[in-house]
């Protein structure tokens, strides 16, 4: 009797697994959840270890259906594994781990044959882009630009896929592939202004905030970067030609439409806007007219303390993938600047050379002396004694040193003619 009424139990306990599903689900819903908060905060190790544990919920769950041998509709539980699986890339790379990416982008593509499961756009491209990362091969490229023009020409109808999609512009600005980067923002330009692509809400309810503001002014944004980079990297291959006359045009435009993205946000995804006004600023200010010119130069000096402002004000994030620091993870400084902080040490190598400030061929190695004099001040700025104001006329021959020399402008001013174009610059990006 009593073993009877065990193997009844068994059997109700094997049967209850499919009622178990939804219960299963909404603790994955909530986990999820937690994660996505997590990540909105740029709190990227307690994201990864939610969307982490998510996925050991969802092994053990299918080895508990496969021990029971019971017929249940596990696609929910794919669907879910799915979710997770992407979401965890996607926070790998923003923490620049791509070894991680490219291993789970890697089990995700054999799991995905055995149970059927088509990967998505944005799970291919993430797993591209850190192959890219971490070997910049013209392969690589390649297979990266391939995958996206594919992806254009079905319609790319999501701001999250159209914000990865910079991610790759940007990546291919870095190795000075600037004509690819500027054939793929006309492509992203063009596609982003034939839809309506204004509206980000659904983006945060699934965890992403890499695009701020509108796609179309973004794209047109770091299209106006892409010009401008190659000018003061490319200039002396370029010298004699209209190029900068392109750059001058795209710069205008940008400041004219992205001046309502908010200050914090540029400090973390946009913050190459003020370096590129203050350097477009700098390369007009050889002109006749000593007031104008001076006006200009003060200009420049104002962007870079806004950018440097922003930053001052944010609380204390890596530099390198901005993930914010807390109790247990404290963040290694700079011992130059004292101002640019890391989680890692590999982080700080990362942007040492180039990418400090995002999109741009601009290392920490040349910000470092410009926030050292910039720190210097701040910290004594509130006494307006002599030290304040000695230490303020050090940081502005900083500003200027930056943009002369560590920047390489100083032989690439643009002519008095080209002056007329950036009038309306000094009104316009205040």
């Amino acid at each position: 009797m009593g073993k009877k009424s065990r193997r009844s139990n068994r059997k109700d306990r094997s049967a209850g697994h499919g009622k178990n599903i939804p219960v299963f689900l909404r603790r994955l819903f909530n986990l999820e959840k937690e994660a996505n908060d997590n990540y909105r905060n740029q709190l990227y190790s307690i994201a990864a270890q939610k969307y982490q544990e998510g996925l050991q919920i969802i092994l053990q769950f299918q080895d508990a259906i496969f021990k029971t041998a019971c017929p249940i509709d596990s696609s929910g539980v794919l669907e879910a594994k799915a979710t997770f699986s992407l979401n965890l890339i996607m926070v790998e790379y923003s923490r620049c781990r791509y070894d991680n990416v490219i291993q789970i982008y890697n089990d995700i593509q054999m799991s995905a044959e055995n149970e059927k499961v088509v990967l998505s756009f944005m799970c291919k491209l993430h797993g591209q882009l850190a192959m890219l990362r971490l070997d910049d091969s013209k392969e690589n490229k390649e297979r990266v630009i391939s995958l996206i023009d594919t992806r254009v020409s079905e319609g790319m109808a999501d701001p999250a896929e159209v914000a990865k999609a910079l991610e790759a512009l940007k990546m291919l600005r870095n190795m000075k592939e600037y004509d690819a980067a500027t054939a793929l923002g006309e492509k992203l330009e063009r596609l982003s202004e034939n839809r309506d692509l204004s509206t980000f809400e659904h983006c945060y309810s699934r965890g992403f905030v890499g695009l701020i503001g509108d796609v179309v002014d973004t794209v047109i944004f770091e299209n106006s970067v892409t010009h401008l980079e190659q000018y003061r990297v490319e200039y002396h291959q370029q010298k004699g030609k209209v190029s900068h006359n392109n750059s001058l045009n795209r710069v205008l435009e940008a400041c004219s439409k992205i001046g309502d993205v908010p200050q914090k946000a540029l400090a973390t995804r946009l913050d190459a806007f003020w370096m590129m006004i203050a350097q477009s600023h700098f390369l007009c200010h050889e002109v006749d007219d000593k007031e104008v010119s001076s006006q200009l130069c003060s200009n420049a000096i104002e962007y870079i303390e806004t950018y440097l402002e922003t930053i001052w004000h944010f609380e204390r994030h890596c530099f390198t993938c901005h993930q914010k620091g807390t109790t247990k993870e404290v963040h290694l400084v700079c011992s130059g600047c004292r101002f640019a902080c890391y989680c890692r040490l590999d982080h700080q190598r990362m942007t040492w050379r180039k990418g400090a400030i995002r999109g741009m061929r601009i290392g920490h190695e040349i910000l470092c002396p410009l926030m050292n004099a910039y720190r210097k001040w701040k910290l004594v700025s509130k006494k307006g004694n002599e030290i304040a104001s000695k230490l303020r006329r050090r940081f502005e021959r900083e500003c200027m040193y930056f943009l002369s020399d560590g920047l390489g402008l100083k032989d690439k001013c643009f002519e008095e003619k080209d002056m007329q174009k950036f009038r309306s610059l000094q009104n316009t990006c205040k």
